[in-house]
């Protein structure tokens, strides 16, 4: 008896002396799922795994070096030299993570070029490859204990998953990340989580990050967007450049707005007609000032005024809050019922909630609001009053310069600035590169199926006349005034309301899906 008592009294000892020992000479770091620096994590361990079945096998004494901490320099492609060499992950217990590629190609080979900084190999896939064979498998540590070598300390990584506890807004469990090191070595956690942010942020550089609202948070919505370039959306005479630099001057001056007390935020209204570039030149906005983009839906089900506060308040930091169609969430209050379009779903939204969120006592500051519209005249005075929204932009159907722009870029240059490609645009993409840069006088070229340049002026003037004629022909249908601007009295108001101007004619989307229909015949599309 005497001796299972000493036993026992040595087995509490060796263990509360051993977690002592641990306390004192062990540092560990604990990253949940919510965390950003989870995703980090992941991702760096991910692209560790790929870029060591990259290199070429080590042989026995190699790995052995490795185990022990020792490196030696590995050869490689031009240009790997200044790449540090991968890390080795110890594991026994793996996961699968399969991608498909996303629909756009390019997109995705770039992004594994930035992250690797290796050209990547051609595809072997031939157009009637099953789309089965495209997935890729990657094999990263899953749930469970790992071991690596970083910077020279050794790091237990401990990967645990709650069963219980689900993620509602994904689907997924509950994870938590434990790396524990030498309390001497602790210094290498800093850097091992700036080297995993330097990673993500690399493989998302050039690109427009898409949130969209998940519960009260905000999260990326599928893979990072390729950039838009800002020429590529064609507006009226001055029109984006003034929309631009609108946007830069605010960006530059939150010194400004703080010295005289003023909040900083600025709203915009962008309205016209369905296909006239609302979208496209948020977009193009936000990708040219390396801006990400909060898509917001004020009929989701479930926001209400608080959490519609709370987003508006946490948005992610550089961001555009872009509220579309915001006249069929909130219609004018003055609307008669008749006026009033019916909707299948009431918003739990009120009116009240989204002016107090856009510029209420507890609205947030440094954010840029835009909505949209293609009933400007629906909008209730409350909502676009100066304050709310500080600039307002009318985005007309085409009209003749526009016309003009639109066929020089797909179809070549008029005025000697370089030539539209033709095969570019038979891609399908929509956008086309112009060669040159801006005031290089090059030699007028030829636009596909040799048209000549006198053939290329009388085309244009074809085709601007036609698209004001079938213009005048739709506003006349719609009881508007030929050249566009008109005035209609709404009931409940002292003063006439002025509709959008030109209205109802052809908009640019129209266009560019005839040029897209025909992507190398200038003569096709006008005929």
């Amino acid at each position: 008896m005497i001796f299972g008592a000493a036993l026992s009294l040595g087995r509490k000892g060796l263990m509360q002396g051993a977690s002592l020992m641990q306390r004192r000479m062990l540092v560990s770091l604990e990253v949940p799922s919510k965390d950003k620096a989870h995703g980090w994590l992941l991702t760096w361990m991910e692209e560790q795994a790929r870029r060591g079945r990259e290199l070429p096998q080590l042989t026995g004494v190699q790995s052995l070096m490795d185990i022990v901490g020792v490196r030696r320099g590995r050869g490689g492609a031009a240009g790997q030299d200044d790449l540090p060499p991968p890390v080795r992950i110890h594991s026994r217990d793996l996961a699968v993570q399969t991608t498909l590629p996303s629909a756009s190609t390019s997109q995705a080979q770039q992004q594994a070029m930035t992250i690797s900084g290796q050209p990547l190999a051609p595809s072997s896939n031939s157009p009637g490859t099953s789309r089965n064979t495209k997935a890729q498998f990657s094999l990263v540590p899953g749930p469970g204990t790992h071991w690596f070598r970083y910077h020279g300390a050794w790091i237990r990584l401990q990967r645990e998953r709650n069963g219980k506890l689900i993620d509602f807004t994904t689907g997924a469990p509950w994870e938590t990340l434990t790396l524990t090191t030498l309390f001497s070595s602790r210094d290498v956690f800093p850097r091992l989580l700036a080297e995993a942010q330097q990673m993500a942020v690399q493989s998302i550089e050039g690109k427009t990050i898409i949130y969209t609202a998940w519960g009260v948070e905000w999260r990326a919505f599928g893979q990072p967007r390729k950039v838009r370039e800002l020429d590529s959306v064609v507006l009226s005479a001055g029109q984006r450049s003034r929309i631009e630099e609108d946007v830069k001057s605010f960006l530059g001056r939150g010194a400004w707005y703080a010295r005289r007390g003023i909040p900083y935020r600025r709203g915009y209204l962008l309205h016209g007609s369905p296909g006239s570039g609302k979208t496209s030149i948020i977009q193009a906005l936000a990708g040219a000032l390396d801006l990400n983009i909060c898509l917001l839906n004020l009929s989701e089900r479930g926001l209400t005024d608080d959490k519609l506060n709370h987003l508006l308040s946490l948005a992610p930091e550089r961001s555009i809050l872009l509220l579309e169609d915001i006249d069929a969430a909130f219609p004018s209050r003055s609307a008669s019922e008749a006026e009033e379009p019916k909707k299948e779903y009431q918003t739990s939204v009120t009116f009240s909630g989204l002016l107090n969120a856009l510029d209420g006592v507890a609205s947030g500051e440094s954010r840029i609001v835009m909505m949209t519209t293609n009933h400007v005249e629906r909008l209730d005075p409350a909502l676009i009053r100066p304050g709310r929204v500080d600039l307002i932009e009318e985005l007309g159907d085409a009209d003749e310069g526009m016309v003009q722009e639109l066929f020089e870029r797909f179809y070549g240059t008029l005025h000697g600035e370089g030539a539209a490609s033709a095969a570019s645009q038979a891609t399908g993409t929509g956008v086309v590169a112009v060669d040159g840069q801006p005031g290089n006088a090059e030699p007028t070229r030829r636009a596909s199926h040799d048209v000549s340049s006198e053939e290329m002026l009388t085309l244009t003037a074809r085709l601007t006349k036609a698209v004001e004629i079938v213009s005048q022909l739709r506003r006349r249908e719609l009881n508007l005034d030929p050249s566009g601007p008109t005035v209609t009295a709404r009931k409940s108001r002292t003063k006439a309301a002025p509709l959008p101007a030109k209205r109802g004619g052809m908009s640019m989307a129209e266009l560019q899906g005839l040029f897209i229909r025909y992507p190398s015949d200038p003569r096709g599309a006008v005929e």
